[in-house]
């Protein structure tokens, strides 16, 4: 999934904040209920709205340095606050951390959404909705090897595997092993996610199992022999399994 606003100097870094930049109407998924945050942007300010199943309209406000927006979300009739969040931004999503406190019991509830900007999204059409780009089909692996020196040596193999079938469906798991002088890790492998998917000018779309629509999961381009992805979470160089 490009991630950040590369800042050449430092005193183009004071002036990078662009009124408007995250102005807009975000939609995502969350807990299986259609989201929105409506928001508007001005300087570093900025105010909006928190929208639920349509029923639950909250208030947003918080401030943007150019690379975090943190915002408040409360109750527009009390005012009570209700929620604190934090989100980066990178090519018109947001990729959100929402904590609210239970009034119940105290306990801070956590919730990750990936926030689709609807400006920018492109309507389907019939000759591209639901399509499958034929290049992504088949079995994507990336494997991240973490070594450490010295007397007590250490190694870390994590093995994903992104699996995109012809039929639509997809599957993501991920292995890990490790090992040292004196001890050994070996993990089953672990269902990340699976639903299904289409391509759409460049994006990687997904229907999670259980879930009713699409969301965007990555941006995507191909560097032959190698898949890249991209998102607000990072880069990932994918090699096909032959």
């Amino acid at each position: 999934m490009p991630r950040a606003i590369v800042l050449l100097l430092a005193m183009v870094s004071c002036s990078s904040i662009q009124a408007g930049e995250l102005d807009g109407h975000y939609r995502a998924t969350l807990d299986g209920q259609p989201s929105e945050l409506i928001l508007r942007q001005s300087d570093s300010v900025v105010e909006g709205e928190y929208v639920e199943s349509q029923r639950l309209r909250l208030i947003v406000k918080g401030h943007y340095d150019g690379k975090l927006l943190r915002a408040e979300i409360s109750d527009p009739q009390t005012g009570l606050l209700l929620a604190n969040m934090n989100a980066t931004y990178a090519n018109a999503m947001l990729n959100t951390s929402i904590a609210a406190r239970d009034p119940r019991n105290g306990e801070v509830l956590e919730r990750q959404a990936l926030f689709q900007r609807e400006a920018v999204a492109i309507a389907a059409t019939p000759s591209t909705a639901g399509a499958q780009e034929p290049a992504l089909v088949g079995t994507w692996v990336h494997e991240k090897i973490i070594n450490s020196g010295g007397t007590n040596f250490a190694s870390f193999n994590t093995l994903m595997t992104l699996q995109l079938n012809a039929d639509g469906s997809v599957t993501q798991w991920a292995r890990s092993v490790g090992g040292g002088n004196d001890w050994n890790y070996d993990s089953p492998g672990e269902v990340q996610y699976s639903g299904h998917w289409r391509s759409q000018d460049g994006m990687l779309m997904v229907r999670l199992t259980g879930t009713a629509d699409y969301q965007p999961a990555a941006y995507y381009r191909f560097s032959d022999p190698y898949l890249v992805t991209e998102s607000n979470t990072g880069k990932i160089i994918w090699q096909r399994r032959r």
